[in-house]
């Protein structure tokens, strides 16, 4: 073979390679980030271009199901190959994960203090002196309420006439009683919507009523605390309000429920704020513009006081077994910017940051973010379960068995409260959290 023709073809075969390389350089720079179908994902979904745009980092998602997702995290992990580099979760699962070392600590996404108090769930996203997620949406438990019936002159007469005081969204738990009863108008109206199937949406009422005196699962020594006199009032007060629901209510869950309210069948839902954005949503509410967002009511003997409050965020978590955990870190951190919270929020998301509800373009949208945006301030964000490895199984195994047993009929109050808290005291002694 002539010369020219060897050179040609070794300068043919480096082209070859650089090509290859820089392909491969490409693929290596890319992250996989796994996630739930939801509406908050598809928040962030919106921005993965931009963020691909500033940082040259592709992105690949996948996404399953709620009910098996999960499950399917938990097969990635113990199987000790991950397919993927950022896992967005619930923060309710984030304490076994990082106590099995699944996920890495992300304390270096957050070394600024104004963190802290940007991020309201950013102390719930710390065990063991680390913070193991990064909060990308919030909300708050409470009360979405019809604002066109409360701000109704008639119905604000006759209220006034019947209970001697103004109409207004509940501030204490008689006050939510009154309310419910004077909309209970079935069948076309009913006073409140409540989720009574067997679910750990039906413990998140009574859990409202415990909190609203001051109450707690665990307490300081992670004993149980839910079975004395505040929590048989509160699980007789959850039950005593599904007088004023729909009977249909007793097997709801939180989609039948929010079917319900955005339908316009009732005058309020004991939902949490992501409720709000389906009922702003024209192509499935019926009450677009009508509804608003205030503070569960809080027994008589402590209004004013700053209580716990149903806390609920997802966020990003990071993979010990990922080998782009820099690329990881850059997409969680270009993610829960303030800016980038506030452009994909729309109709999607409610942001963890309290700077990006400060957006003009959010508050135009959904002006109850403004009391949203208050209750958040003036209460203790409080998880549904404990947050120890243990919490889902007390929550779920425990003590939702217990509460639908007496909405059931099956037990008195007080019997179901402490057969729940002999199991929780057993389970956690037997885990060496007691001496």
């Amino acid at each position: 073979m002539k010369r020219g023709t060897w050179r040609d073809l070794l300068l043919a075969t480096l082209c070859i390679m650089a090509i290859t390389l820089s392909a491969a350089g490409v693929a290596a720079s890319g992250i996989t980030v796994v996630s739930e179908f939801g509406i908050h994902t598809e928040a962030w979904k919106t921005r993965v271009a931009a963020f691909t745009e500033e940082t040259a980092i592709t992105v690949n998602v996948i996404q399953y199901p709620y009910a098996n997702y999960l499950d399917q995290l938990t097969l990635n992990f113990t199987g000790g190959r991950p397919n993927f580099d950022v896992a967005y979760i619930s923060g309710l699962w984030y304490p076994s994960f990082a106590t099995a070392g699944y996920i890495t600590p992300l304390d270096q996404l957050f070394d600024d203090p104004a963190d802290l108090a940007d991020i309201p769930g950013l102390d719930l996203a710390r065990q063991r002196d680390h913070i193991w997620i990064a909060p990308y949406m919030n909300e708050i438990g409470g009360i979405a309420y019809r604002r066109d019936l409360f701000e109704d002159p008639v119905e604000k007469a006759r209220f006034q006439e019947r209970y001697g005081y103004e109409l207004r969204p509940p501030q204490t738990l008689r006050e939510y009683r009154d309310v419910a009863e004077f909309f209970h108008r079935p069948p076309d109206l009913y006073g409140v919507t409540l989720m009574g199937r067997r679910s750990i949406f039906l413990a998140t009422h009574f859990m409202n009523r415990l909190w609203a005196r001051g109450g707690t699962i665990l307490d300081e020594e992670l004993r149980p605390a839910f079975d004395g006199p505040d929590g048989v009032a509160a699980l007789e007060e959850t039950k005593a309000m599904f007088q004023f629901a729909n009977p249909a209510a007793r097997n709801y869950d939180f989609q039948e429920a929010l079917t319900e309210f955005e339908g316009g069948r009732s005058a309020m839902a004991e939902l949490w704020t992501t409720g709000l954005l389906y009922a702003d949503d024209p192509s499935v509410s019926t009450v677009v513009g009508k509804a608003s967002f205030a503070r569960f009511p809080q027994d008589a003997s402590a209004v004013g006081q700053r209580l716990p409050a149903l806390y609920i965020f997802w966020g990003f978590a990071v993979s010990s077994a990922s080998p782009k955990k820099d690329a990881a870190f850059k997409f969680v951190e270009f993610m829960t910017r303030a800016d980038q919270q506030a452009l994909a929020a729309p109709g999607r998301n409610i942001p963890s940051r309290l700077s990006a509800l400060d957006s003009p373009r959010l508050r135009s949208l959904h002006p109850w973010l403004a009391p949203f945006q208050d209750v958040l301030r003036n209460v203790v964000p409080t998880p549904l379960v404990p947050l120890i490895p243990e919490g889902n199984i007390i929550m779920n195994e425990y003590l939702v068995p217990e509460i639908s047993a007496y909405i059931a009929g099956e037990k008195p109050a007080k019997q179901a409260l402490d057969d729940a808290a002999g199991r929780v005291e057993r389970l956690l002694r037997e885990n060496g959290y007691y001496d």
